[in-house]
Formats: structure tokens, sequence, C-alpha cells
């Protein structure tokens, strides 16, 4: 299986950078990552898909961080199942991050703003998965003949 260490890379960089409305400021969904995961209590977190923007940052920074580290990790395996395998998780744990941050387009302005700076991160997701995919697929292929 192939690599494709840049478009992963990419894929990583985009997501980290996201631009979200964080209080009377912006921040990138990186810092919400470093900064406040190790300070969310239960009062904060919420996995509702109806909780309201302040508390689905904690939910969309958790997954957004857990699918960048598994990005990371499938530089380094040797097989070809482990790499396709952490690159799919990953790739769907940072679309649900990603839906998490922006759920509630309609009645929040902040939401509107994280999925106009989302937008590169979820095209490199989406040509990262379809490659990946297709290699998965023609690599099987042919290793069956």
């Amino acid at each position: 299986m192939r690599d494709f260490r840049a478009l992963t890379s990419w894929t990583v960089v985009t997501n980290f950078f996201i631009v979200i409305g964080a209080g009377h400021g912006i921040a990138f969904l990186g810092l919400i990552e470093i900064f406040w995961i190790p300070y969310i209590n239960r009062e904060d977190f919420s996995l509702s898909l109806t909780a309201p923007y302040d508390k689905s940052l904690y939910a969309a920074a958790l997954f957004s961080f857990v699918g960048q580290v598994l990005l990371i990790i499938s530089f380094f395996p040797k097989k070809g199942a482990s790499k396709f395998w952490s690159k799919a998780i990953g790739l769907v744990l940072l679309w649900i991050g990603f839906y998490y941050l922006t759920h509630d387009l309609r009645f929040n302005n902040a939401a509107w703003l994280g999925f106009r700076f989302g937008l590169p991160f979820l095209i490199c997701s989406i040509v990262l998965f379809i490659v990946v995919v297709r290699d998965r697929v023609i690599n099987k292929r042919f290793s069956t003949l």
C-alpha cells in the first residue's frame, strides 16, 4: 500500500488550522485541542447533537485530536491493512469532529465561520479517503491474482 504522506499531512494540518469562534474572538481548532482538552469537565462536555455550539466545541476538539493522532500513527506501520484502517478510522473521527463543529449552521455564525475555514480540510480529507480506498481496492485485486 502506498503511503500518501503529503496528502495525509495536509489533511492533519488543515484540520488543525480550522478557524472557530470562541468566546468573543477566534481561535484555531488545534489550540482548543492543546489547551482545553486537559480542562474538560462533565458540565462543559456534551456528545449530544442538539447541544449548543459552546458545548460541542469540546467534542469536536476531542474527535479531531484522536483522528489527527491516528493519521499520524498511520505513517509508521509497514503492513497495508494497518495503514488503511488507521487512516480510515482517523478520517471518520475527523469528519465526526467537523460535524460537531458545524452542526449548528442555521442558528450560529460561529458554526458558519468554522464551516468556511474547514472547507480546505473537507476537500483534502475526501481526496485522501478516495485515494486510500482506491489504492486498497487495486492492491487487493492484484494480490489475489
